[in-house]
């Protein structure tokens, strides 16, 4: 394959993914962050999945929950089945927490998401 090709789609290829896949999650969620501020489902859903285990941060359902409501909002229905199945693991209380951070990223158009 020629280097220009392979330098193209180098470009292409979400960075993101690449950084998760050599365990570089803080670069992962740097990258993903400033994609999910534009409302990208796929980065959104990432970013779950990272608070879903733990990966770089802190294992955080109410988090999780947040950042896969926002990805099915945006259309992922990965998202939203992932989203109701943490849902199943939460508390009442973590539940609550969880719905007001997404309101409230939501209403201020990802300005106001914890980032």
């Amino acid at each position: 394959m020629p280097l220009t090709l392979t330098a193209f789609q180098a470009r292409a290829f979400d960075k993101g993914f690449l950084a998760y896949m050599f365990n570089d999650f803080d670069t992962a969620l740097k990258i993903w962050k400033e994609k999910a501020k534009l409302g990208n489902a796929t980065a959104q859903a990432n970013i779950a999945n990272l608070y879903e285990n733990g990966n770089g941060v802190l294992k955080n359902n109410v988090l999780a929950f947040l950042w896969y409501s926002l990805a099915a909002e945006n259309g992922s229905a990965t998202a939203e089945k992932n989203r109701d199945m943490i849902e199943s693991k939460m508390t009442k209380s973590e539940l609550k927490q969880a719905k007001e951070l997404t309101s409230l990223c939501l209403n201020s158009t990802y300005k106001n998401c914890g980032f």
